[in-house]
């Protein structure tokens, strides 16, 4: 989906309120460019680091940072409580390499729901921020070619080959695994399966368990490389 064609399906009212943090001044700013040209970002500051960003009064919906600025916790980009009394966490892209396997393996332990290779950053970050202002995960090709290879890899340590692995799973469990590839939430899968959102939460726990995954962010990323036609 291209920044155009976000845009469309997204009023322009709306825009998802962004923060960059990047500690180069220079590819902060090309970011920061690059989000200005997205007709669904509305970017509210930039910092050159997590612990300069307070939140302003402005709270952002999405944190767009560098590799090296991810948090280490979740509550340390969480804005002080405004009026209401009530403080969101921001959700995080991270804009990396492909190459940089550390930062990728290092993300993908954390809270990250967008991952940007900056070569294609013009097409991609739009559809990033968004994609992670919902509460989904988005990735850039370049990126996922390389994570579904990392988490194809841990299934091959198992003394069960990948495909044996994946037999273990129940029809069900399969139709959950494709549905954490395409990045919805627990909500969104109990609705198109017609469950209840506690029997997803179990379908995922029985999935970590028979693939020997970590987090679900691995079995996010299996399910995005095994695509949409597999069952």
């Amino acid at each position: 989906m291209t920044n155009q064609q976000v845009a469309e399906a997204h009023p322009v009212s709306d825009l998802v309120r962004t923060v960059i943090i990047h500690d180069d001044p220079l590819q902060r700013a090309g970011i920061r460019s690059l989000a200005q040209a997205s007709s669904v970002i509305d970017v509210v500051g930039d910092y050159g680091s997590v612990h300069a960003f307070t939140g302003g009064i402005r709270r952002p919906d999405v944190l767009l940072v560098g590799a090296r600025q991810l948090p280490d916790r979740p509550e340390a980009v969480t804005p002080a409580a405004g009026r209401t009394g009530q403080a969101r966490t921001p959700a995080v892209v991270v804009v990396m390499r492909p190459d940089d396997t550390t930062a990728l393996r290092s993300a993908v332990m954390q809270t990250v729901h967008g991952y940007v290779d900056p070569s294609t950053g013009e097409q991609d970050i739009g559809a990033a921020v968004l994609a992670a202002s919902r509460g989904r995960t988005f990735l850039s090709s370049s990126i996922a070619e390389v994570l579904v290879g990392w988490a194809a890899s841990r299934l091959t340590r198992q003394r069960v080959s990948p495909s044996e692995a994946l037999e273990e799973l129940t029809a069900r469990e399969r139709e959950v695994l494709v549905a954490l590839g395409e990045g919805i939430t627990n909500a969104q899968i109990a609705r198109r399966l017609y469950i209840q959102e506690a029997t997803v939460r179990s379908h995922v726990y029985h999935i970590l368990t028979k693939l020997g995954l970590g987090t679900r962010t691995e079995a996010v990323l299996l399910g995005h490389g095994l695509g949409p036609d597999w069952r």
